[in-house]
Parts: C-alpha cells; sequence; structure tokens
C-alpha cells in the first residue's frame, strides 16, 4: 500500500456518509458527528487539512483541563500576549465595568469559587515581596524616602480613608510585574503610581510619553535592580 492509498484508507476508516451528510469520527471520545463547524474546529495552523480529528467538545475539554493545570502559565501568558494590549486593556475595563453595574460579577464569584481562589492565589503570589523590614528600609533610603517614579516625598504620600485623611507609607512595587518577590525587584511606589502601572512592564509604562517620566530617576531604578541593591548589608 503506497502514501496515497494510506490516505485513502485513513479517510474512510473515520468517515462514513449516511443519507448524503459526511460524518467524522471524534479521535477522543470515538462518536460520530457530522463533519462541519458546528462539531469540529478548523485547523488554523495548516487550513489545507480541513477539520481537526477531534471534535469542538473534545477539545474544549483538554484545553480547559490542560490551562487549570498550568493556571500559572497559562496567566502569564494571556496577560503578557494579549490582555497587555491597549485596546483590548480598553474594551475589557468596559466590559468589566457593565457586567459590575449589572450584577453579573458577583453571581460569576459565587458560582465560581474554586477559580476565584486560584486567581487571588496568583495575584499574592506576585503582589507580596519576600523582603524584610531592613532590606525595605535601605531601598526607601536608596530613593531619598520617595516614590522612585514620580518623586512624591513619603511625608506627602496620603490617602482617603472612610472619609478621613491619613498618612501612608509608600508602597513596594514590582519593577517587573512577572519578576521575583526579591529586593532587586522592589522599588518604593507611592499609591497612584501603583496602581497606573498595574501590570505593566517599566519601559511599557515609565517612559517619554508619561507625564512624570524622568530620565534621572528611570536610571536610578534601573541601577538599582541590576547593581546597587546588592550593598544592602
Amino acid at each position: 500500500m503506497n502514501r496515497q492509498e494510506r490516505k485513502e484508507w485513513y479517510y474512510y476508516e473515520i468517515h462514513k456518509i449516511i443519507d448524503g451528510i459526511v460524518y467524522r469520527q471524534c479521535s477522543q471520545c470515538n462518536e460520530w458527528k457530522i463533519e462541519n463547524e458546528e462539531f469540529y474546529l478548523h485547523n488554523k495552523s495548516k487550513p489545507e487539512k480541513g477539520y481537526q480529528s477531534e471534535c469542538k467538545e473534545c477539545s474544549i475539554k483538554r484545553s480547559t483541563k490542560r490551562q487549570n493545570e498550568h493556571i500559572q502559565e497559562h496567566n502569564v501568558y494571556t496577560l503578557n500576549r494579549y490582555h497587555t494590549i491597549p485596546r483590548v486593556k480598553e474594551i475589557k475595563k468596559k466590559a468589566a465595568e457593565k457586567a459590575r453595574k449589572a450584577g453579573k460579577q458577583k453571581e460569576w464569584q459565587q458560582k465560581n469559587p474554586d477559580k476565584v481562589s486560584q486567581y487571588s492565589l496568583f495575584r499574592r503570589m506576585h503582589k507580596n515581596h519576600n523582603i524584610n523590614k531592613h532590606e525595605w528600609q535601605r531601598c526607601k533610603e536608596y530613593f531619598n524616602n520617595t516614590c522612585a517614579y514620580c518623586g512624591l516625598p513619603v511625608e506627602d504620600h496620603y490617602n482617603i480613608y472612610k472619609g478621613e485623611l491619613r498618612k501612608e507609607d509608600l508602597q513596594k512595587e514590582h519593577v517587573d510585574h512577572f519578576g521575583e518577590n526579591t529586593i532587586d525587584n522592589c522599588v518604593p511606589s507611592c499609591k497612584s503610581c501603583n496602581c497606573k502601572k498595574h501590570t505593566m512592564e517599566l519601559d511599557e509604562w515609565y517612559n517619554q510619553n508619561n507625564p512624570i517620566f524622568s530620565i534621572e530617576r528611570y536610571q536610578k531604578i534601573i541601577q538599582w535592580k541590576t547593581e546597587d541593591y546588592k550593598n544592602i548589608s
């Protein structure tokens, strides 16, 4: 049997025609389903191959299972590759605001407590720094007890809480959002800069298009991150 004959044999093994309708056997669940876009996905990488070997339902189950097993890697990928696109971020922001006002966000959280827990764990992993009080104090002193980004002194860092004006310390901020939780990746930041930078990387947010940008402060952040953090004793 030559190659062409094997291809034809395989095609007829997984296809059958009933009342003029072509059915295809799923490679995973082995069920026979109509070969169309309702039940099968197209092979995006190689369109000439037509539909994928597994049905749409099995493909979704496999994809969801992999995402749940590798939730951290999946979140990093989507944030870096997709959710950081300005146009996408704006669309998602408006959609999320609309969902919150309609009460759909709270409803989804109540129905998916496991996913909420996973997301909360992921956020904590990239929020909390593994540094001690001495390291944090030296870090603030290096930046003259000011915000590393806008230069706001700690004395002027205030926050409104429940209608009252209260003094608040500068916050520990990740220079590289998905970097390590160590002192070299930590700089003091005011609450405003920390919120505005959010999940963006340093060069993506802190550049000449940012009104608070300062080349001197930028160079100091880089110097701290690459070399001067080692001088902590």
